[in-house]
Parts: structure tokens; C-alpha cells; sequence
């Protein structure tokens, strides 16, 4: 696998990103998730959550308006 890069991840897109599941997101979030996903990843990805224990606040996340974000190594599968 190559890297891709690291990523700040807004903590409400992990279990999307992780499994799959949009509970609790807006179409509008899911939107977003799915876009960024298709922008950087078309082929699949894998992701190591590197920064899980340290969210923190941001203005600038990978998508959506500023939130509380983790750092993710994502890989091309």
C-alpha cells in the first residue's frame, strides 16, 4: 500500500469512514464524507486512526465546517 497522507478527520465522519455506518449524520455530512472519499480515494483506502486519543479543534478539517478533528494516515488500497 502507498501513503496517501494524514488527514484531519472530523470525529463525526469515524464511523463512516471506519464501517461504514451514517447514523446520526446529515445528508449534507454524508455528502461530504463521500466527497472527499471519491476526490482522494476512488480505489478504496485504508486508514490508521494515528490520532484517536488526541482530538482537538480545528478550523480547517479535511471537509465540512470547523470541528473537532483526528489525524488519520490514510494508504490507497
Amino acid at each position: 500500500m502507498r501513503h496517501a497522507g494524514t488527514f484531519q478527520i472530523p470525529t463525526y465522519a469515524i464511523p463512516m469512514l471506519e464501517y461504514g455506518d451514517t447514523t446520526g449524520l446529515t445528508d449534507l455530512d454524508i455528502e461530504l464524507v463521500n466527497g472527499f472519499i471519491e476526490a482522494n480515494f476512488p480505489h478504496g483506502y485504508v486508514v490508521d486512526w494515528t490520532g484517536i486519543e488526541q482530538p482537538y479543534f480545528t478550523s480547517h478539517p479535511e471537509f465540512g465546517i470547523a470541528a473537532e478533528v483526528v489525524e488519520a494516515d490514510f494508504y490507497h488500497a
